[in-house]
């Protein structure tokens, strides 16, 4: 898509499985099996998508999507590749990691900031060197918060 100046793609930050009725709460199976149908473990197929911005002079990337910083137990549950699917989707446009100026997080999930930092020689890094990572304050302080609810979902080493 072309908006003024800016180029966006879609591109793929990777593909998972999670609860279906954790996905869709209070809402009954019946209504959204059809669309979504449940694996043997009740999983339902979740994809992440990541924007690509081109402004001219920036390469922007919004979202980083889940990363490869799992145990075997973590890949096993919710199905996560073992490549980042994100550093293909990038390279397949042409691109490394450090051609990404800017990182947008829209909030800490592990499905929207994991791919934001890698794990090299046992220690956490950013993905992207070279980037500036923004997040709005209001879900940097939930994510650091450490709320029990969130513990999995915002981890810290993203």
């Amino acid at each position: 898509m072309k908006l003024g100046r800016f180029e966006i793609d879609v591109i793929s930050g990777g593909k998972y499985k999670l609860d279906g009725g954790a996905m869709f709460g209070v809402i009954p199976k019946p209504l959204w099996e059809k669309s979504n149908p449940a694996d043997e473990r009740n999983r339902i197929e979740l994809e992440t998508n990541c924007l690509l911005i081109d402004s001219g002079d920036k390469k922007i990337l919004v979202d980083t999507g889940s990363g490869t910083k799992y145990s075997a137990k973590e890949k096993d549950i919710f199905s996560f590749e073992d490549r980042s699917v994100l550093l293909h989707s990038l390279k397949e446009k042409g691109l490394g990691p450090a051609d990404i100026e800017i990182v947008i997080l829209s909030h800490l999930h592990f499905d929207h900031a994991g791919g934001g930092s890698i794990e090299v020689d046992g220690k956490v890094v950013p993905t992207f060197p070279k980037a500036t990572y923004l997040i709005q304050k209001g879900e940097w302080d939930d994510g650091i918060s450490n709320y029990g609810v969130m513990k999995y979902s915002d981890r810290k080493e993203n």
